[in-house]
This record gives C-alpha cells, structure tokens and sequence, in this order.
C-alpha cells in the first residue's frame, strides 16, 4: 500500500441501551445511547457518546426527507 494514499473516511453509529426514563409516570419516555466513531477529519472528536430521545428521531427523519436531494 502506497504510504501517502488517503484512508477512506469511515463514520460508524451505533444506537443501542434503550431505557425508560420516569418509568409509572404519566411523562415517560425511552431514550436511546448513541455512539458515533469515525476517522473523519470532519469531527474534531473521533469519538462521541450521547442520549438522545425517540422523538429526536423522528425530528431527524423528517429533515432528512426534506432535504433529501442534499444529504
């Protein structure tokens, strides 16, 4: 392999651990551990871990088909 030949850049998501949070309540709701790794130069951080609700989710997807032409 040629030494200055450029890596492909990877980014990896992982959505995994759902929990209940406020469980018997009238409020609860599941959120979601999300884990991304890449070796894009893109990220400043390589690495990075959040929650994130399942409503965050459907917020998403529905951007995503708005822009669908663009991502």
């Amino acid at each position: 392999m040629l030494e200055n030949q450029e890596l492909e850049e990877v980014i990896t998501v992982r959505v995994q651990d759902p929990r209940v949070q406020n469980e018997g309540s009238w409020n609860s709701y599941v959120d979601y551990k999300i884990f991304l790794h890449t070796n894009s130069k893109a990220f400043t951080a390589k690495t990075s871990c959040v929650r994130r609700r399942y409503r965050e989710f459907v917020w998403l997807r529905k951007q995503l088909q708005r822009n669908a032409g663009l991502v």
